[in-house]
């Protein structure tokens, strides 16, 4: 089959207007993804949770407890304590706006027996909790 430049040059412009779409798409859905936790090791993960609306502290303890025990039991551990815990940059409270939670922190997570001495939570009590 004899291919002339004019249909190569269509071929071309065809695949790079899907190779477009296609970066589109994933740029897209990347913007939906939770920057919330990332993955540092099997048994270790990063939780940010500045610009989190947090109604008070306890309200953002509360949340990342509840987070930390979720992914804990989604990645086959039962035991797990925090790390690392970071303030983050400092903060200009406005008037008539949500307070936002200001920090990351670090969760280790661990099977029964691996936990050590170090005090720990057990994430299956905690995804029980109302």
């Amino acid at each position: 089959m004899v291919v002339t430049r004019v249909q190569a040059k269509r071929r071309a412009l065809a695949a790079g207007m899907a190779l477009g779409a296609l970066l589109a798409a994933s740029l897209a859905l990347s913007a939906c993804l939770s920057t919330r936790v990332s993955s540092l090791a099997p048994n270790m993960i990063r939780l940010n949770m500045q610009g989190v609306d947090a109604p008070s502290d306890e309200a953002a303890v509360k949340e990342v407890l509840a987070l930390a025990a979720q992914e804990t039991l989604a990645r086959g551990y039962t035991l797990f304590r925090f790390t690392d815990w970071t303030a983050g940059p400092a903060q200009i409270v406005t008037p008539g706006k949500p307070a936002t939670a200001n920090f990351a922190v670090t969760v280790t997570m661990f099977r029964e027996g691996e936990q050590g001495l170090n005090p720990f939570f057990d994430a299956r009590q905690l995804a029980k909790a109302p």
